[in-house]
C-alpha cells in the first residue's frame, strides 16, 4: 500500500511538475489544440446529419374514381317575359271608370265583370236613351191604336183604299223602332260594365277609378292562356348554338325548382354583340309576370355517359395544361386531360380518363409541385 501511494504521489508530481507551476511548452500547447479540433470534426462528422433539414415526408393523397355522369351542355341567356297574345279591352261607352274589381295580374274568367264606368256623361247619355225607348214605346201605342182603327173602318166598310196596309206598315216600323231603341239602352247598360271576353290573367291595365275616357279607349288587356313568352337574349360558343325544339330552364328563387320551357323561334336577325334572339314558350311561363326580367339556360347538347372527376384533382401545370394524377397508390403517374363542361364540384374530362380510373384529388398541386422541382431543379 505504501508503494502504491509512492507511485501515485509520484504520478502527480510527474504530471503537475513544472506545467502546475509555469506555463506549458508551446509544442504541447499546439498537440492539444489540433486534438480538440480534430475531435471537434470528429463530433460534427459524427452529427452531420442533424445539422441539415430532413428529408420532407411524401404528401398524403386522396384518390377516387372517375364516375360516369349525365351532363347538359348548355348555354345561359338573358330576357324579359312578354305577351305572345293578348285580348285588348276597349271602352264601349264615353264615361267615368266608377270601380276595378279585380287585381292586376289576377286571373279570371269569362264573363266577369272586371270594371264599372259611369259617371255625369255616361248618365245623360243614358238619359236619352230612356227618353227615346219611352217615345218609341209611345209611338207603338198610338200605331196601334191607328192599326185598330183601320181594321174596324174596314169591317164597316169605311175605310179607304190601302188604309189598314198603311197603318199595319205604321205599327211594324213603330215596333221596329222600339225595339231597337231598347237594344240601344240594354247595350249602354251592358256597355257600363267591361267584362272578360275570354279567360287569362288581368293585365296592362291603363286607368284607375275617377279617370274619363271615352269610347274606344283602350283600358286593359287579358292575356290567354299560356299566351306568355321569354324573349332571349343568348350568346352561342364554338360548336354549339340554340335552335328550335331545345329545352330551357328559367331560374326562380332559391331553393325553388325552375320553370321548363321551349325554344319556339329564332329571330332572323342578331344583335350586335352577337347574340341570338330566341322565344321561349310553356304552360309553365303562366306564373310570371309581364315585363319581369329572368334568366336561365337552353341545354343544346346532352352526353349520357360523360367521364367526370371531382374539381380538385385537375391540376394545371406549366403551360397551362390540365392534367390529373392517376394511381391508387404512389407512384402516381401524371397524364394530361381535356376537359368539358362544369358543374358544382366536378369537371367533365372529354379525353385521357376512363369511368373506374383513380386519380388523386387532396394532394394532387404537392404531387405535381414535387415531381416540379425534382424535373427543373435550380443549379448549385
Amino acid at each position: 500500500m505504501m508503494k502504491m501511494r509512492a507511485v501515485g504521489s509520484s504520478r502527480r508530481r510527474t504530471t503537475g511538475g513544472t506545467g502546475s507551476e509555469g506555463p506549458a511548452p508551446a509544442g504541447r500547447a499546439r498537440s492539444l489544440g489540433l486534438a480538440a479540433v480534430v475531435g471537434l470534426a470528429a463530433v460534427a462528422a459524427a452529427c452531420g446529419g442533424a445539422t441539415e433539414n430532413p428529408p420532407k415526408p411524401a404528401p398524403a393523397v386522396t384518390t377516387v374514381a372517375a364516375a360516369e355522369r349525365r351532363v347538359e351542355v348548355a348555354l345561359p341567356f338573358t330576357g324579359r317575359v312578354e305577351p305572345a297574345q293578348a285580348v285588348r279591352l276597349v271602352a264601349l261607352i264615353a264615361g267615368r271608370v266608377t270601380r276595378v274589381k279585380v287585381a292586376d295580374g289576377a286571373r279570371v274568367a269569362a264573363g266577369q265583370v272586371l270594371l264599372e264606368l259611369g259617371g255625369p256623361q255616361a248618365e245623360a247619355q243614358r238619359r236619352d236613351l230612356a227618353a227615346a225607348a219611352d217615345g218609341a214605346r209611345q209611338e207603338v201605342a198610338a200605331a196601334t191604336a191607328r192599326l185598330a182603327q183601320a181594321q174596324r173602318r174596314a169591317r164597316s166598310h169605311l175605310a179607304g183604299p190601302g188604309e189598314v196596309t198603311r197603318a199595319e206598315q205604321d205599327a211594324a216600323t213603330s215596333r221596329a223602332a222600339l225595339a231597337a231603341a231598347t237594344a240601344a239602352l240594354d247595350r249602354f247598360d251592358a256597355a257600363r260594365s267591361v267584362i272578360a271576353p275570354v279567360s287569362g290573367r288581368f293585365t296592362s291595365r291603363r286607368v284607375s277609378p275617377g279617370q274619363d275616357v271615352s269610347s274606344g279607349d283602350s283600358l286593359a288587356e287579358i292575356l290567354e292562356p299560356g299566351s306568355l313568352r321569354v324573349n332571349a337574349s343568348v350568346m352561342p360558343r364554338a360548336g354549339f348554338e340554340p335552335g328550335t325544339g331545345q329545352q330551357a330552364e328559367i331560374d326562380r328563387d332559391p331553393g325553388s325548382p325552375p320553370l321548363r320551357a321551349v325554344v319556339t323561334a329564332i329571330q332572323p336577325m342578331g344583335r350586335p354583340a352577337g347574340t341570338v334572339q330566341v322565344w321561349l314558350t310553356g304552360k309553365a311561363l303562366g306564373s310570371l309576370v309581364p315585363g319581369t326580367a329572368v334568366r336561365g339556360r337552353i341545354v343544346v347538347a346532352v352526353h349520357d355517359h360523360a367521364v367526370t372527376v371531382p374539381t380538385a384533382a385537375i391540376v394545371r401545370d406549366e403551360h397551362d395544361r390540365p392534367l390529373v394524377f392517376v394511381g391508387r397508390t404512389a407512384p402516381y403517374r401524371r397524364r394530361l386531360v381535356a376537359t368539358g363542361e362544369t358543374g358544382p364540384g366536378w369537371i367533365e374530362i372529354t379525353s385521357g380518363l376512363e369511368a373506374g380510373d383513380e386519380v388523386v384529388t387532396a394532394g394532387a398541386y404537392e404531387l405535381y409541385w414535387s415531381s416540379f422541382a425534382k424535373t427543373y431543379k435550380a443549379a448549385d
